[in-house]
Parts: C-alpha cells; sequence; structure tokens
C-alpha cells in the first residue's frame, strides 16, 4: 500500500473520531513497539477515553491505541483487534475502552492476498499490549471475514505448523511460516465469516465446467421454474432441486481445486505462462456476500441453530432460545452481479485461491436450515471451523441474527476445542452491528455490553 494510501486511511479514521470528540491534540509516532518509547503526547480525548496513534515497529502495521481515561479494574485486560486490510473504524476501540478496556486497532497495510496478512503484525500488537503497564491479559478480536483471519491467528500461535499443516490440507502453510507468533489470552469473533465455504457455497453450478457459459437452466438457481421470484428476491426450492444444485456446486467447486493445483505444479516445474503462479479465473464464483448460494433467496436455510443458545436483546435482557435468522433475502441484488468480472467471478492467482479460499467437498454437500453438511473444514488452510479445532484459550462467538452467519458461527462453536466457550446472538442485528429495524432497539451497545460481561466474568481473564 502506498505512503498516500495508508495516510489517507489514518485521515478518516482521525476525522471519523474527533467528529466525537470535544478536543483533538496533535498525535506523535512511536518508533518501537514497546510501552516506554510508544507513549506519545498529544492523544484524541474524549470525555471516557483517549486514543493516541502508535508504530508497531514496522512500516507494515501502524495502530491507535484507546485507553480509558480513568483506569480501573478492566484495563488490566488488553484487547488486539486486527482486520486484515487497513481501517481504523473497527467501533470495538471506542465502545470498549469506555466501558474500561485498553483497546489496540490494528491496521495492516496488506491486500490479505495471503492467510498470512496481518499475521506479524498482530504477533507484535500482542507483545506490544502485553508491554503496557498494568495490562496481564490480552484478548485478541476481529469482525467478519477479519474473523477467520483471527481464529487462523490464535490457532497458530497455539499450535504452530500443525494448524495449518496435515494430510487433508489442499495448500499446507511452511514451517518457517509459524514461528514466534504471540499467544493471546483469548479470542472474541464478531460475527466471523466461516472463511472457504464462502467460496464453496458461491461455486454457480448453473456454468457448465470451471470457466464455460452458464448455459445449464435445470441449475439456475434464478429461474421460476426452480422456485425463484424475480419481483420479491425470494424462493422457495424442492429439495430435489436443492439435491441437484448442491451436487453440481460440490463437483464444480472440488474441479476448481484440482485445476489450481495443476496450474500451480505447471507454474513452479516451469511449464506454466509465468514463474510459481498463473492467473485464475473461475466465473460464477467469489468470496463475498455476491455469490449463487440458495440462502440468499429462501430463508428457510441456514435459518437456526441446532441447540438453545443466548439471545441478547436490545434492552440488554437475555434468554437461552433457538437462534433464528430474521435477515431479509438478498438475491434481487445478486441477480444484478450476473456474468460481471467484478462481483460475481473469482479473478486472481491460483496461489490466492489455494491459499485462501479453496476447501474441499463431497457429493453429500449440501446447505440445510441449521447445518453444512459434507465439507471438509481442514482441507483449507484459513477456514474458521477448521482453525477453532487448535483454539483452547476462552472464546466468544458473537453472531448478529439479522445476517445469515447464525448456523455456520455455531458451527464454529462446535469446532472450538476450548473448555470455556460462548456462543452469543444480538437479535436483530445487522452484519455491522446496527438495528435492521426499530423494534429491536439498540443492538450494537447490546452488542459490546455482552462482549463487556464477557471479557469480565470473574474467573475468566
Amino acid at each position: 500500500m502506498t505512503l498516500r494510501l495508508r495516510s489517507a486511511a489514518l485521515s478518516l479514521a482521525l476525522a471519523a473520531l474527533t467528529s466525537a470528540a470535544p478536543t483533538l491534540v496533535r498525535a506523535q509516532e512511536a518508533e518501537e513497539p514497546r510501552a516506554a518509547s510508544a507513549a506519545p503526547t498529544g492523544p484524541i480525548v474524549t470525555d471516557h477515553y483517549h486514543a493516541t496513534f502508535v508504530r508497531l515497529g514496522s512500516d507494515r502495521a501502524d495502530g491507535l491505541l484507546f485507553e480509558p481515561n480513568a483506569p480501573g479494574a478492566k484495563s488490566r485486560i488488553a484487547v488486539v483487534f486486527t482486520f486484515p486490510r487497513a481501517t481504523f473504524g473497527a467501533p470495538a476501540g471506542p465502545d470498549l475502552a469506555t466501558r474500561g478496556y485498553r483497546v489496540l486497532l490494528v491496521t495492516p497495510y496488506t491486500e490479505d492476498e495471503s492467510p498470512f496478512d496481518g499475521i506479524a503484525e498482530t504477533s507484535a500488537a500482542v507483545r506490544y499490549a502485553r508491554s503496557l503497564p498494568g495490562v496481564e491479559k490480552v484478548v485478541v478480536m476481529s469482525h467478519s471475514g477479519g474473523g477467520r483471519m483471527m481464529a487462523f491467528y490464535a490457532a497458530l500461535a497455539e499450535k504452530g505448523p500443525a494448524a495449518c499443516q496435515g494430510p487433508t490440507m489442499i495448500h499446507p502453510c511452511k514451517t518457517e511460516q509459524t514461528t514466534g507468533i504471540a499467544k493471546a489470552d483469548g479470542l472474541v469473533l464478531l460475527d466471523p465469516a466461516p472463511g472457504g465455504f464462502n467460496t464453496a457455497s458461491a461455486m454457480d453450478p448453473a456454468y457448465l465446467g470451471v470457466t464455460g457459459k452458464r448455459s445449464r437452466a435445470a441449475l439456475d438457481m434464478y429461474a421460476a421454474a426452480n422456485g425463484f421470484n424475480a419481483k420479491t428476491g425470494a424462493a422457495t426450492y424442492s429439495s430435489a432441486f436443492l439435491k441437484r444444485f448442491y451436487a453440481a456446486q460440490s463437483a464444480r467447486n472440488n474441479a476448481a481445486v484440482a485445476e489450481a493445483l495443476a496450474k500451480l505444479k505447471a507454474a513452479e516445474s516451469g511449464k506454466g505462462s509465468f514463474k510459481g503462479d498463473e492467473p485464475f479465473l473461475v466465473p460464477g464464483a467469489v468470496n463475498g456476500g455476491n455469490g449463487a448460494s440458495p440462502y440468499h433467496a429462501d430463508l428457510s436455510l441456514l435459518s437456526h441453530t441446532k441447540r438453545p443458545h443466548i439471545l441478547v436483546r436490545g434492552d440488554g435482557s437475555q434468554t437461552e432460545t433457538i437462534l433464528r435468522s430474521v435477515r431479509p433475502t438478498t438475491s434481487a441484488a445478486d441477480v444484478k452481479n450476473l456474468d460481471t468480472l467484478c462481483c460475481a467471478t473469482l479473478n486472481y492467482s491460483v496461489r490466492h485461491f489455494l491459499e485462501n479460499d479453496a476447501i474441499r467437498t463431497t457429493p453429500q454437500f449440501a446447505v440445510t436450515a441449521d447445518d453444512i453438511v459434507g465439507i471438509d473444514w481442514r482441507s483449507g488452510m484459513r477456514t474458521t471451523p477448521g482453525s477453532a479445532e487448535s483454539i483452547t484459550v476462552p472464546s466468544l462467538i458473537l453472531t448478529m441474527t439479522c445476517f445469515h452467519f447464525v448456523v455456520p458461527g455455531e458451527i464454529v462453536f462446535d469446532h472450538l476445542a476450548a473448555k470455556d466457550k460462548t456462543y452469543a446472538a444480538v437479535e436483530g442485528a445487522t452484519h455491522n452491528f446496527t438495528p435492521c429495524k426499530p423494534q429491536y432497539g439498540n443492538t450494537r451497545k447490546a452488542t459490546f455490553d455482552f462482549v463487556d460481561a464477557w471479557l469480565s466474568k470473574p474467573g475468566r481473564f
């Protein structure tokens, strides 16, 4: 990332913070990731906290350190929040600092092209946080796509190369990539993405082969004949259609993995068009929200958890119940993206795909009302459930019910090796913590009140 973009990211962050801050004093940079030398004067000051720009010992990473103005018992816990692309806008900083915690928002200047983007930067931040006077415990946290990164981080910190190697791994990591990673004392994932499943579930089977045209009408989830309503963007798919769809989707996904492995082998042996890597394009596939996934249209899919968990309401009350998604359909917008390069095409390199998104599915692959079956979570290097199997520190998975991660969140929870683990959802919260309807109340406050209560539970940290 260029210096101009880095400066722009910081300027936007400072502008956002100062819009709510009564006083702004010039922030100075710290040169080393040590509390003594990285304690610049002139922080951003609000009534509840101050925030200071710090350098984390590298020109690849900077941070904003949020600290309560009146440190108390909670300030012995530091939270390191990293997102795999440059951003200072995460609400975890101001919201948790207001509640008494030290929070370090880490901004790695990477493009999220490798599972290891953000890992070294987070490790430096964990060490820096531990050096702050009075800090006794460090908890790592992230949100959305950062969830798969932070789960991968926590797994690497605990298990080293075992977290990303093994006979089932499509593209195993190198041992030297996993050394020297600072271990955290706990993990919080806010509405975490499941990782490689996003791409596998977006491999539109209406396309012929890996790179062919979209010509298979019997597998078109946007066809009225198959249960789709173009006016509403909603669908009611038959079990027979879904069975055909998922079997074909699994076959196309595995074919893409096989083609990518073959292209990588050719590139590494000098038989490809380029040295060491190759371009890789798969139309009708994308790791994101625009893929041809039936659960975007048919809300009976990924609709509820298998077991009761904690439901957090906007007024702060809680109950143990089956968690249910209250999300709207999104397929009306998805239809507009069909056949576009920007939004419905996997378009990057072979290595990028194999390291970040590749995952193996079986002929039994399917998305049901309360599960995702027929998928090898340990075949991809960066899948959140796969990483969870290596995590033993106290862990919180907190999802938002006005989104489609309620069921994937339970799957991550079930895969966690931690004995102290919690799964909860905020009723009516969107993926970005706001209420999807006024009736759900202040869902952002409810989110961070719950995180606060979890972090401060006596005996946990």
